[in-house]
C-alpha cells in the first residue's frame, strides 16, 4: 500500500485501541481527504483484517471485534495514544515549563551543523552571572530525554562540550570552520553500559521495574549501546549520586562490568 494510505490505517487502529470507536470523519480531520477516500481507507482496512473491525449501524460508529488485535501499530507505550482524545479516558500531564530554543536559533544552528561552519552564539551557562558570546563549531545534536543539546567545539574553552539549545539566547556571525568532528571522543565512542534494577530493593519490587522497562525476567538485564558523551545524563537520571534510598535508583547503570 502506498505509505500515505498506511498512515491513515495506523490512525484508523490507534482510535480503536484508544477510542473504542471512530468515524470516517476521523480521517477526514486529521488527513484532510475527501469522504470518499476514507470510505475506501475504511474499507481497505476490514478487507486486510476482518476480524478486527465492524460497523455498528445503531450507534453509527466503526468498534473494534471482540478479537481486536492491532495490526499496523505496536502499542508500548501511553504516549503514543495520548495525544488522541477519548472523552472517556482521562489524561493529564504534568505541567511543566516547555524547554525550548527560538526558531531563529534552531535554524542558525542546524545550519551551522550542515554546513560544518563555525557560529557566534550567545549562551547562558550555568556557571556565569549573564549570558557571553563565544564561539562555537557545532557537529551533532542529541536529546537526554527532557532536552535537546548541541554537541560542539568551544572555542572559548578549547574542548568538545554539550551546549543545552534552550540556553543559546541569539546567535550573529558564522564563518567556516576547520574542527575535525572526529576529534570528539566523547562523541565517537560507544560504550556498552549494563542496566538492571537495584539489587539492594527487595526481588518483587525488581521484578516489577524489570516489567516496567522490558528487561528479560530471567536476567534483568539489558546492555545498552551509547554515545560516551550521553553517559552523564543516563547516569544522573536513573542513578543519581547523593541519595541513598534505594527506592531512588530504581535502575543500576554500570559502565564497568
Amino acid at each position: 500500500m502506498p505509505q500515505t494510505v498506511v498512515q491513515r490505517l495506523m490512525h484508523l487502529e490507534r482510535c480503536l485501541f484508544w477510542r473504542g470507536e471512530l468515524q470516517r470523519a476521523d480521517l477526514i480531520d486529521a488527513f484532510g481527504i475527501n469522504p470518499i477516500q476514507a470510505a475506501k481507507d475504511f474499507r481497505t482496512y476490514m478487507e486486510r483484517y476482518p476480524d478486527n473491525m465492524e460497523y455498528n449501524k445503531s450507534r453509527r460508529r466503526y468498534l473494534p471485534l471482540p478479537g481486536f488485535v492491532p495490526k499496523l501499530i505496536k502499542p508500548k507505550t501511553l504516549d503514543e495514544f495520548a495525544s488522541i482524545d477519548s472523552p472517556l479516558v482521562p489524561v493529564a500531564r504534568w505541567p511543566l515549563p516547555n524547554r525550548r530554543a527560538t526558531p531563529q536559533v534552531l535554524q542558525a544552528m542546524v545550519a551551522a551543523v550542515r554546513e560544518r561552519q563555525k557560529i557566534e552564539v550567545e549562551y547562558q551557562s550555568m556557571t556565569g552571572e549573564k549570558p557571553g558570546w563565544r564561539w562555537l563549531s557545532p557537529h551533532a545534536f542529541a536529546s537526554d530525554g527532557e532536552r535537546w543539546h548541541v554537541r560542539a567545539y568551544c572555542h572559548t574553552r578549547d574542548e568538545f562540550r554539550d551546549f543545552v539549545l534552550g540556553r543559546i539566547l541569539a546567535t550573529r556571525k558564522v564563518k567556516n570552520s576547520e574542527v575535525d568532528p572526529s576529534g570528539d571522543l566523547d562523541w565517537t565512542t560507544v560504550v556498552n553500559v549494563l542496566v538492571t534494577p537495584n539489587r539492594d530493593l527487595a526481588l518483587e519490587k525488581r521484578q516489577a521495574i524489570a516489567l516496567e522497562y522490558d528487561l528479560p525476567l530471567q536476567s534483568m538485564e539489558a546492555t545498552l549501546s551509547l554515545r560516551q558523551a550521553m553517559l552523564f545524563y543516563v547516569k544522573a537520571k536513573f542513578d543519581p549520586e547523593g541519595n541513598d534510598v534505594p527506592a531512588a535508583h530504581q535502575l543500576s547503570v554500570d559502565q564497568n562490568w
